[in-house]
């Protein structure tokens, strides 16, 4: 049995999983992060629900956990008897007792809990780089000038240096998001970046992750984006501020008790309502601002001493010069004395009164502050207080401003001045009407507007919104709003589409990337019984360029789903739509970590519906997509005949499909049909290979005179031409790397830049290309680039004399033949056997290179037969048998000649020369 470290680092050292801590006791070992439960090495198979009792149990082992903390953690956000808990905690002994029946490790504390009675040992490996190299944040905020919060800067920049986090609490609008701001920007150091994730426009706990992942630049298509998080903010030092989590509180709680619990030391600050109430969680209650007592006398001078008072008066004199007087002073004390200090209330106060003559405030805002104590008697005080306040500002507009308000209360994030423009009709409002309303609620503070890339960008902070949102609720609008904002958001995917052929996918998702929330919102809508699925599965046709840029592939399909459950919706879409439909669906179940095993159907659902769609680019486009599934899961041969059968039944003139040429010319050379793939690719580069602009992407796929490069370069190693291979392989992806298309970027190292480098002896380009593939592979969750990476990752390290590099290239090969990455297992195979006889064991090298030659599509890939011909020959001549061993060497070169690769020729003879 392996000792406990050396478990812990072969446990970790899975190059997709991120390294957490794992804990022993006994002779049991869990792994939480790999979901994961060993007994001396062997798994141990236990139900989720008993994974999650046994992992918190352990964690907290010595401590009694209650009942009501262990149905939290296992179900969370449903209400469970406790009978399912004493059930699953009895299944969990017994499968712990099949394995050991000397030790009772699970105690029952009668009336209170469980504890976890043995003793634990644990360990944090060595983290694996991180999943990106670079983070993505998303905008934040600017931190505006802070009155009178110099105590609460010092006491949380204290409580960020212990371990744990920061959860600043308090009422909406208190100025925590500010606070959060201002104080990371002191406490980072030069270079450091915080990450801010917005969580205000999240209106479901299920996009919680998404929305964390997003601003980290995070696949949303991997299986568990925050662990790709976790080794983000550890490789690169990141701060963190998670802001407005009330509405999601659960969800967030776990997501920052997770990051928190493996980066102790990590600097995040949280924002809440309320305490998040976890275990790493320090809570800063957030007070109001300091205010003076109106009912004593009271000078002007010694009121601008107070901080409430200090922001009255400076938002105030933004609109305009407010000579401050001492009555003035005692009617501002007032104020900020009946809105209990809240900073944006007394924003909301000062940007109406700046408006008013000085004498007319005192009377004007004793009327309005009659509401204040209007909330439901059970609510907490700060949200009475707020929403008074919010719902006094809300009766002093004028009918117009109070209906855009609502209107704009259904945006999800930020929005454009012709997106409000679009909402106005649903309000009865013409567009000159509900331009000046915008213009007065953002004069107001009721609205914020922000520029950005020469844009004037607006927002409705979180509490003004969801005020408007409750308003809107009640008005006989809010169908036609919902409606309006739904159509709204369809026309501009459907603009982005057009867009998407023109563009690159920098720019495309500079403009359109933000759009994702308000994507989700429509879909939720949209297919409610109180919905229009007509234009909830409009909208799911124009959002597919959006998630396939974003890889969120998963969130993709289930949004197809939905549109194919739509009934007459579905039906009545225009057949060159569902042909689109039809054509994503096949994609992502290609493009995803594990082929789907219903692939093969969907690409002929494609083609079906693309002829029946009478659109012969659609069906040039479902085409290739199936030659790609087909090439990729080890079919190269039948992927041929089926674009040779369709260009010959329809008359293609591949001159004009440069990205079907392309494609028909790389296939051709895993065929081994290498003179006519050169051929093809000599003219393609003549014509396409320069390219500089970045447009002309071969969607879904990759950027063509990358995808050009990669191919040629590859043709030329095994033609033998190593020094122009490496040229062109550097060159795509350079190319790939400026034009931040991951697609491009993984294909370009995946295919050719890792496989030449490595084959070539250039290690170092290869170490570095093969860590830059990881990082693509985790970001995208594409199979092959991860088992890719993996191999090479192993490869490298057995090059450079490291024995566990074999491995990981059989943990490379395994996940790619179990994922359906067929395509290039048998050759990296070969490599592996070769590797096993160089460490001086020839039946591992056996076992590994027979399942190479047994695989039934091998016999498709016809560029790898000299090279499964040689190591055959280099088995033999390790087993002493020259003459099998001299048949099978004559072979390999007789195949390599045939097909003009010389590369492969001279391995071979080198393998001879070595033989001699």
């Amino acid at each position: 049995m392996k000792s406990f470290g050396e478990a812990v680092t072969n446990e970790g050292s899975s190059g997709d999983t991120p390294r957490q801590c794992v804990y022993r006791f006994g002779d049991f070992l869990l792994s939480p992060g790999r979901q994961l439960l060993l007994y001396e090495g062997q798994p141990v198979a236990l139900g989720g629900r008993g994974f999650d009792i046994l992992t918190l149990l352990v964690t907290r082992a010595g401590e009694v956990v209650s009942k009501a903390d262990l149905i939290s953690h296992v179900w969370p956000d449903y209400i469970v008897h406790e009978h399912n808990l004493k059930v699953n905690v009895g299944n969990l002994r017994r499968s712990l007792a099949r394995f050991d029946l000397t030790a009772d490790y699970i105690a029952t504390i009668a009336g209170r809990g469980y504890k976890f009675v043995a003793t634990v040992e644990s360990a944090n490996p060595t983290a694996a780089p991180g999943p990106a190299s670079g983070v993505h944040p998303a905008g934040m905020p600017k931190a505006t000038r802070l009155f009178g919060r110099e105590e609460a800067i010092e006491q949380i920049s204290r409580q960020l240096q212990q371990p744990g986090y920061v959860t600043i609490v308090g009422p909406g609008g208190g100025g925590k998001t500010s606070l959060a701001v201002t104080i990371m920007q002191q406490c980072r150091v030069a270079g450091q970046a915080i990450v801010f994730v917005d969580l205000s426009t999240v209106s479901d706990h299920r996009f919680v992750v998404p929305a964390i992942a997003s601003a980290f630049g995070i696949s949303l298509g991997l299986d568990d984006p925050i662990a790709a998080v976790i080794e983000t903010m550890r490789n690169q030092a990141l701060l963190l501020i998670i802001d407005n989590c009330e509405h999601v509180l659960a969800m967030a709680g776990t997501i920052v008790e997770r990051i928190s619990a493996e980066l102790p030391d990590a600097s995040i600050v949280a924002t809440s309502r309320e305490p998040l109430r976890t275990r790493h969680e320090q809570i800063h209650f957030l007070l109001g601002l300091s205010y003076p007592d109106h009912t004593k006398p009271l000078r002007a001078r010694d009121a601008l001493s107070f901080p409430a008072v200090q922001l009255f008066m400076a938002k105030a004199n933004a609109s305009r010069d407010v000579q401050m007087t001492d009555e003035y002073a005692r009617d501002v004390a007032s104020i900020c004395a009946r809105l209990e200090g809240l900073a944006l209330a007394i924003e909301l106060a000062a940007g109406t009164a700046s408006v008013l003559a000085p004498s007319a405030l005192q009377q004007l805002f004793r009327n309005g502050f009659g509401t204040m104590n209007r909330g439901p008697r059970d609510a907490p005080l700060r949200h009475q207080t707020l929403e008074a306040t919010l719902d006094w500002s809300y009766r002093l507009l004028p009918d117009r401003e109070a209906v855009v308000l609502g209107l704009l209360s259904v945006f999800s994030g930020r929005f454009a001045a012709d997106d409000a423009e679009a909402m106005y009709p649903a309000g009865g409002l013409d567009p000159m009407t509900g331009r000046d309303a915008l213009a007065q609620l953002v004069a107001k503070s009721l609205v914020s507007a922000e520029v950005e890339g020469g844009s004037v960008l607006y927002r409705l902070p979180e509490s003004t919104g969801a005020y408007a949102a409750r308003r809107l609720f009640g008005a006989p609008h809010r169908e036609q709003a919902r409606r309006h904002y739904a159509a709204r958001v369809r026309d501009k995917l459907q603009t982005a589409e057009r867009d998407w052929s023109s563009q690159t996918s920098r720019e495309w998702l500079r403009k359109y990337q933000s759009q994702i929330n308000d994507v989700r919102a429509v879909i939720a809508w949209a297919f409610d019984p109180s919905g229009d699925p007509d234009i909830g599965v409009e909208l799911v046709v124009a959002a597919l360029p959006l998630w396939q840029e974003l890889s969120a592939f998963r969130e993709m399909l289930s949004a197809i789903e939905l549109a194919a459950e739509a009934g007459s919706a579905f039906l009545n879409l225009a057949p060159s739509a569902r042909a689109k439909l039809s054509t994503a669906q096949a994609w992502a179940m290609t493009l995803a970590r594990q082929i789907h095993m219903r692939t093969d159907g969907a690409w002929l659902q494609s083609i079906h519906d693309a002829a029946e769609a009478g659109d012969a680019e659609l069906e040039l486009r479902a085409i290739f997509g199936q030659a790609v599934f087909l090439t990729y899961s080890g079919r190269p041969l039948a992927a041929l005949r089926r674009m040779s059968d369709f260009a010959a039944s329809s008359g293609l003139d591949w001159t004009v499909a440069p990205d079907g040429k392309r494609l028909l010319a790389h296939v051709e050379v895993y065929a081994g049909r290498l003179s006519s793939a050169a051929t093809r690719l000599d003219e393609l580069m003549a014509t396409w290979g320069g390219l500089q602009d970045g447009r002309g992407l071969s969607r879904f796929q990759v950027d063509l005179p990358v995808a050009i490069g990669l191919s040629r370069s590859f043709l030329l190693w095994l033609q033998g031409d190593v020094e122009r291979a490496s040229h062109l392989a550097a060159r795509a992806v350079d190319r790939a790397t400026d034009l931040d298309h991951m697609i491009s970027l993984g294909n370009a190292i995946c295919l050719a830049g890792l496989p030449i480098a490595y084959l070539s002896g250039e290690f170092a380009v290869a170490a570095r290309l093969q860590q830059q593939l990881a990082q693509v592979g985790r970001r995208e969750s594409v199979g092959i680039y991860e088992g890719t990476s993996l191999f090479f990752g192993g490869a490298i390290r057995m090059a450079q004399g490291e024995q566990d590099g074999l491995a990981l290239m059989q943990q490379g090969i395994s996940e790619l033949h179990a994922h359906g990455w067929r395509t290039r297992v048998a050759f990296y195979r070969c490599l592996l056997a070769e590797a096993w006889i160089k460490a001086g064991d020839v039946r591992r090298a056996e076992d590994c290179f027979r399942p190479a030659v047994a695989q039934a599509d091998v016999r498709q890939e016809r560029w790898c037969h000299p090279e499964l011909w040689r190591v055959a020959g280099v088995i033999e001549a390790a087993r002493q048998r020259r003459a099998q061993a001299d048949r099978y060497f004559e072979k390999s070169l007789r195949a390599a000649k045939a097909m003009g690769a010389g590369s492969a020729i001279r391995r071979t003879e080198a393998s001879v020369a070595a033989a001699d």
